[in-house]
């Protein structure tokens, strides 16, 4: 009996993890896939599962999700919902491989697709369906009466990467699907995956960003069907307790394969440092380098370039074809450098990254952790190196407070001020002419991007602000709406 039979899934799926060379589960997968499996329509048991990333945690959720469908072949039977276009790809990917004596119809819902072909896709049941919040509730307004239908009997609801799912302004989306899904029938189960958790997640009596219910009520759970694993503390929670003390609302750890480092660096001279560390790396080395903007990854990356580097880019100012396509560079080693925002700090499936540099320090220690868990994955080796500048002190100081961890000094001998100041005057001319041309490429759509994000906020803010019961409008906003009414009929 393999490993993988031992804690529940049956032979053609234990050998299938096999031919994927997978001999053994993870510990998130030895935890979750049990309890999955056992639950039943009398006791159905709702599960969360915070591991680091790359430990496995998308098998923990897609195997018994396939083990239940493989009794049962309807759909849609199992729903992924996940922040990004990219990590959809991949969930999809995992679902097909695993699946593959099945031949599951998986479906994706998420942006860059015609909408008309999405619907027809839901209308012939696919089995599984991952979307991204913001397509799938626009289908949901759009096409109720083709959309809807198709979840009446969902078995499964799985929030990847969960607590980014319920923090900022995809969490909307994300409520109104929850609410707008028809009644689970005869019962659902919700799955819940990340590498970190706020206190939504793991406090019954915590609310949303804008005082909403929270979100484990939402899904229909209730502390007495729910079970949290971590690996990071080796222990389950049973049944979830309904307060949590403020020192363990985020468990974090480590690999012990992982360094992390911190440079002091001007901020004027980031970009000469950045070049003299990637050299001293050698051609063989892979860096992820994150930045805070798309539009200064793109000015980084191009710089790069222009410098002889093999570098692609990964932020929101690309096509979707255009970020598939520079993935695909960094994964098959055809590009060394991956210069990205955010968008590549959760939950990518990129291999052997041999060091992060965080050329921008993030304003979050969560996505910090979701930085540095980009390398030293599967008990290999890798690098973590800060570039903080005179304005990053205190907040790598809390950063380090929040993880728990004292970053050491990295004394790379490529980054000696003699050494810096032999290659400004090189490393400023590829600079000004890559702001230059991308300021003219993409300039406008920053613009456009950034009036969209202000005036999504606006409605966001009207809106939240008309629902509430107690916003009667007072005797001096009566008068002076009154007298603007005068005023236009005058």
């Amino acid at each position: 009996m393999s490993e993988f039979e031992k804690i529940g899934l049956q032979p053609w799926l234990a050998k299938q993890c096999s031919y994927m060379a997978l001999d053994s589960p993870t510990p998130i997968q030895q935890k979750c896939i049990p309890v999955i499996l056992g639950s039943s329509e009398t006791e159905p048991t709702h599960v969360i599962g915070q591991a680091a990333t790359g430990s496995g945690k998308t098998a923990a959720f897609a195997l018994p999700i396939l083990q239940t469908l493989s009794s049962d072949m309807y759909g849609v039977f199992a729903l992924v919902l996940t922040p990004s276009r990219e990590l959809a790809y991949q969930i999809v990917d995992q679902f097909v491989a695993f699946g593959a004596p099945l031949r599951p119809r998986c479906m994706l819902a998420i942006g860059g697709v015609r909408h008309e072909d999405q619907v027809d896709a839901l209308r012939n049941r696919p089995h599984i369906v991952v979307a991204t919040p913001g397509r799938l509730m626009h289908l949901f307004r759009v096409f109720p009466r083709e959309t809807l239908p198709a979840f009446s009997h969902l078995r499964f609801l799985v929030l990847d990467e969960a607590d980014r799912l319920s923090e900022g302004d995809i969490t909307t989306d994300v409520r109104s699907i929850l609410q707008t899904l028809p009644p689970a029938q005869p019962f659902r189960q919700s799955l819940l995956f990340s590498a970190t958790m706020n206190a939504e997640l793991t406090d019954f009596d915590a609310k949303g960003e804008e005082g909403e219910e929270n979100i484990l009520t939402q899904l229909g759970i209730k502390p007495s069907s729910l079970q949290r694993f971590s690996v990071a503390s080796e222990s389950a929670i049973e049944p979830f307790q309904r307060s949590v003390p403020e020192d363990s609302k985020t468990q974090i750890s480590f690999p012990d394969t992982l360094e992390q480092h911190y440079v002091f660096i001007p901020n004027m001279v980031k970009l000469p440092n950045l070049t003299a560390a990637l050299r001293a790396g050698g051609k063989e080395q892979t860096t992820i380098v994150f930045v805070n903007s798309a539009l200064r990854a793109e000015i980084v990356r191009l710089a790069l370039q222009l410098l002889g580097f093999p570098v692609s880019s990964l932020d929101s100012l690309l096509t979707q074809q255009q970020r598939l396509d520079h993935l695909a560079l960094f994964k098959l080693s055809l590009s060394r450098v991956l210069v990205c925002t955010d968008i590549a700090s959760r939950g990518l499936d990129i291999p052997d990254v041999d060091v992060v540099i965080h050329y921008d320090i993030p304003k979050e220690a969560t996505t910090y952790v979701h930085r540095v868990g980009r390398t030293a994955r599967a008990g290999k080796s890798g690098k973590s190196i800060a570039f903080v500048t005179e304005y990053d002190i205190s907040l790598i100081q809390r950063i380090e407070k929040k993880i728990k961890v004292k970053l050491t000094q990295w004394k790379e001998k490529a980054l000696r001020e003699e050494r810096i100041v032999k290659i400004l005057e090189e490393v400023s001319a590829a600079k000004v002419q890559a702001k230059q041309q991308v300021t003219e490429q993409y300039q406008n759509r920053v613009e456009t991007r950034k009036s969209q994000a202000a005036e999504k906020k606006q409605k966001r803010a009207t809106g939240i602000k008309r629902s509430r019961p107690d916003s009667q409008p007072n005797e001096q906003t009566t008068k002076k709406n009154t007298k603007l009414k005068k005023k236009k009929t005058v």
